[in-house]
């Protein structure tokens, strides 16, 4: 009898394939942060990749039947590095709002944590928990389409305001989109006189981010 294939469930755990593809998603984020201030369409397109990625090897575990400790850890910890790393970027590009990303990537990473562990110490198996006792919980781990939406939601908007830091994001790919006459009136002897007087339209990228915020 051969041994099994790499498609089946073996000893190695380290070369399980969604673990390979938790490796490729570790390289993936530290090269998108890496060029992220000299290629940011690269930078942005790679990341992205890590994330979509994030998909792809939950499938793979159940598909062959590779699930592991490893790999649920290893998907948690780049999760958490990939968003924490973005969240710092943002840092980066908007100093007057550092407080606020700090603040998101305190609460990001203690709410994973304290709901893992939570559900460790209750005898679960995964922090994927449906039977918890909060509706939220369970409605964000038992509806994929809710979980999936508030994913990428979430990372499309750091993305977008990623990409709106740069002039050239603020001034291309406009829609013609006028403001109405109370917004100039309300904006006239405030901070925001100067945006609404050299307003063009509004950028697709800030559409997106826009789009975003329900997630």
């Amino acid at each position: 009898m051969g041994s099994p294939s790499c498609f089946e469930r073996h000893k190695n755990i380290f070369l399980y394939i969604p673990n390979i593809i938790g490796y490729l998603r570790i390289v993936l984020t530290l090269g998108a942060l890496a060029c992220a201030f000299g290629y940011p369409e690269l930078s942005v397109g790679a990341y992205f990749l890590a994330f979509v990625c994030d998909e792809l090897d939950g499938r793979a575990a159940r598909t062959f039947n590779q699930t592991s400790t490893l790999g649920a850890v290893l998907d948690m910890v780049t999760d958490r590095v990939a968003t924490t790393g973005l969240l710092a970027l943002l840092c980066s590009v908007y100093p007057q709002y550092h407080i606020a990303f700090i603040l998101l990537i305190s609460l990001d990473i203690f709410s994973h944590w304290f709901h893992m562990y939570s559900t460790l110490l209750a005898g679960s198996s995964t922090h994927k928990d449906v039977h918890s006792k909060s509706w939220l919980v369970r409605l964000y781990y038992s509806k994929r389409m809710f979980m999936g939406f508030c994913c990428v939601c979430c990372e499309v908007e750091y993305l977008a305001l990623y990409l709106l830091s740069m002039p050239r994001y603020q001034r291309e790919y406009l829609i013609p989109l006028q403001l109405p006459k109370a917004a100039e009136q309300s904006a006239a002897g405030t901070m925001f006189e100067t945006l609404v007087a050299g307003w063009q339209g509004l950028p697709v990228v800030g559409l997106i981010a826009l789009l975003a915020l329900p997630g």
